[in-house]
């Protein structure tokens, strides 16, 4: 194989209370990753679908970062040419950085048939992670090359396991953040009775999808209080959306990821509804959001034409 194209879906880390050990693909959006390899060893990096600048020099590149662990990993030389068309909305808490990372180690483990393990894939991809200002971790990867519902259940060695959830209704109000990383300002102690909370909430969660009951696994999302009450901060009237979203029917909202964005998880039958409130809201407010209808998806990275 000389070149192979990707699709690579969003995903939705946290995904409520699981702070950097939950993730959720989502069936769209997804960007398109086309990796050809070259005769020289340099990296040159094309990007179009998006209005932002997104860096394409190697280095600073999140895609062009793994590739470059990937090949000293491998102890491999290789240029290659990358053109990524981007999906999803860039710095809006919707896994695109992550999803360039793991397509493009995922498309060198075909094209150099290094017949790497999705774990060992992650532990490269999450490296490249680094070059969008985040911290390397391993969940939106994992959520994004395994598709379903990802638990990280161990980070040192990494372990992951893979849910397949029943098909999760979405509404997605995505909105790109003013900052570019909040993951400082979240605590690093909480008191105890709030850990033991939180282990409860994602216990609830895990329980539910397993279950497959929609409604619980909507209650399970809404409760967070690690992430949610710091990344919805930089989120305009952010309580007052969500409880119009709730009584609207919602089982549940949360913030998406890093943030800006927010979804809702809600029956099939709600969800114009509750889009609805999502694009009335962004209006009046003069916020330049994207709001879309998707389903939680049991298919990660695949290939296409």
């Amino acid at each position: 194989m000389k070149e192979i194209t990707l699709k690579a879906p969003a995903t939705i880390a946290n995904f409520g209370p699981g702070f950097d050990i939950f993730a959720c693909a989502l069936e769209s959006p997804f960007d398109v990753i086309k990796i050809k390899k070259k005769q020289t060893d340099s990296i040159r990096i094309k990007v179009s679908g998006v209005e932002e600048d997104i860096p394409t020099e190697a280095e600073n590149n999140s895609a062009g970062l793994a590739a470059s662990h990937f090949f000293k990993e491998m102890n491999l030389s290789s240029g290659l040419d990358i053109e990524i068309k981007k999906g999803i909305k860039s710095g809006a808490g919707l896994g695109t950085s992550g999803a360039s990372a793991a397509a493009c180690v995922y498309g060198l483990n075909q094209l150099f048939q290094t017949h790497l393990g999705y774990d060992e894939l992650i532990q490269i991809a999450r490296k490249g992670e680094v070059a969008s200002g985040s911290a390397p971790h391993p969940d939106n990867v994992a959520g994004c090359l395994y598709g379903g519902f990802v638990l990280i259940k161990e980070h040192s060695p990494l372990e992951i396991i893979k849910i397949n959830p029943p098909q999760i209704p979405l509404v997605v109000c995505c909105l790109k953040k003013t900052v570019r990383s909040t993951r400082r300002k979240i605590p690093y102690q909480f008191p105890l009775g709030e850990v033991k909370k939180q282990m409860s909430y994602c216990a609830s969660l895990v329980h539910a999808l397993m279950s497959g009951d929609l409604k619980k696994i909507g209650q399970a999302v809404n409760k967070d209080l690690i992430s949610e009450p710091v990344r919805s901060q930089s989120i305009l009237k952010y309580k007052e959306i969500k409880q119009k979203a709730l009584r609207a029917g919602a089982y549940g909202c949360n913030v998406s990821g890093g943030g800006s964005s927010l979804f809702a998880v809600c029956e099939k039958e709600k969800t114009e509804e509750i889009a609805q409130i999502f694009k009335d809201y962004a209006q009046k407010e003069n916020l330049h959001g994207d709001i879309f209808i998707t389903w939680s998806s049991p298919s990660g990275i695949r290939e296409t034409e």
